[in-house]
């Protein structure tokens, strides 16, 4: 994604950077894999090897990471909610790489009723496993945005673009409360 904040050309081992698709059509069809996870894996390197600064040793990261948009409107996604929450601004969080395990607290939320948005929420977080999550995505919205990011992980901080449309999740655990 040319000129968006977290681009790179060339990773931190010197490898040109390429378009890495990991999942199409609901199904997982690569990795970001960096020198070292290519050794090890078999799986072919991607330009994914990053790191903050020379203190770190480069491990497979983050560039520009979304969910294309879809084809639903957020109008539908809300008014097939009976209850549920709407997660209207994203905070930060944490991956456990190994398992996909996160969590990621909602800086704004909204009690969804019968369809409609009520009342905010004052504080919300979102537990669950990439995988399972993915699973649970019944609908894709048409509003993709970008957000400027930050991936934090054992080679220190990197920047990175997040973007997503609104997405559906039909069955998540939220922690906290209203």
């Amino acid at each position: 994604m040319t000129n968006e904040w977290g681009s790179i050309n060339i990773d931190d081992e010197g490898m040109e950077t390429q378009r890495t698709q990991l999942i199409k059509d609901g199904k997982l069809t690569s990795f970001m894999v960096d020198h070292m996870g290519s050794l090890k894996t078999g799986f072919a390197h991607t330009g994914s090897g990053r790191r903050e600064s020379y203190k770190y040793a480069p491990t497979s990261r983050m560039r520009n990471t979304f969910i294309e948009a879809g084809n639903d409107s957020f109008d539908d996604m809300i008014s097939g909610i009976e209850r549920g929450i709407y997660a209207k601004k994203m905070g930060g969080g944490s991956v456990q790489p190994g398992t996909g395990e996160f969590n990621f607290a909602v800086q704004e939320a909204y009690m969804i009723e019968n369809g409609k948005i009520t009342h905010p929420l004052k504080s919300a977080t979102l537990i669950s496993t990439g995988p399972k999550v993915l699973k649970e995505i019944s609908m894709v919205g048409k509003d993709f945005a970008l957000a400027a990011g930050m991936c934090g992980s054992v080679s220190g901080a990197v920047p990175t673009t997040v973007g997503q449309p609104t997405l559906k999740v039909d069955n998540i655990l939220v922690g906290g409360g209203n």
